[in-house]
């Protein structure tokens, strides 16, 4: 008798891990791929981004109305300021930590085509308000641009800033400090990887020098500083 009870004990055990097994198996099956996704992790962002904005340039045009040297140099004496729309294109990689479903952190570096070429290193704090189908996020982006790592020489150097010529000269476009808050939706692909839409607000210093240097070992030196201010549209991909 007490054999018996204890293989009918035994048996209903049996049956009952099985069925636990295939409703596992059940719902292993009927997880999307939205449900599948890591809650922590490294994470990586490749973007691309246009950065709108007004630019002003000033300086002198040539002043027709006066003489010519015999070599066609035309003298600068008429000022004039102009202004229009600028578009820089703009490529970063990121790549951090998923702390939860809301906060993640990284470091990425890029680079950015504006009237020259700046080289972004920067740090970025991301939340997401709901992790679903449609997620929106916001994001904090800070650190340097770096510049020309040296400087140019010009036999004819034209500026948009004092003195706006200079002949046989160098010209060094230095970075500063940058700031990019950003906004955006992103939509998963499957689980592993989510498509970025981003809206952001960038905030650049920048800083340029032209040198002349003379045989008695003298030298003239300008400097000129400017705050860049962009409007940014960008598209990504995120993988985790």
């Amino acid at each position: 008798m007490k054999k018996t009870t204890v293989i009918i004990i035994m048996l209903f055990l049996n049956l009952g891990s099985f069925a636990q097994y295939n409703e596992d198996i059940y719902n292993d099956l009927n997880k999307t791929d939205f449900d599948k996704r890591k809650e922590k992790g490294y994470y990586s962002v490749m973007q691309v981004s246009l950065l709108l904005g007004n630019s002003q340039s000033s300086g002198y045009r040539p002043n027709h109305s006066c003489d010519y040297s015999y070599d066609y140099n035309y003298i600068y004496n008429y000022p004039y300021t102009c202004t229009k729309l600028m578009l820089a294109p703009s490529f970063t990689i990121t790549n951090g930590y998923v702390f939860n479903k809301h906060w993640a952190a990284g470091a990425g570096v890029g680079f950015e085509i504006f009237d020259h070429n700046l080289f972004p290193l920067f740090a970025e704090l991301r939340y997401t308000l709901w992790d679903s189908k449609i997620s929106p996020f916001v994001a904090l982006k800070g650190g340097y641009s770096f510049g020309n790592f040296k400087a140019k020489h010009y036999d004819d150097l034209y500026l948009n800033w004092t003195p706006y010529y200079v002949n046989d000269a160098s010209l060094r476009h230095y970075g500063g400090i940058m700031l990019n808050p950003e906004i955006g939706v992103k939509v998963p692909l499957n689980e592993n990887c989510d498509l970025l839409f981003t809206v952001a607000y960038r905030h650049q210093k920048t800083k340029s020098i032209a040198r002349k240097d003379y045989e008695s070992k003298q030298f003239d030196e300008w400097e000129h500083k400017e705050d860049l201010n962009r409007i940014s549209l960008g598209i990504a991909i995120m993988f985790r």
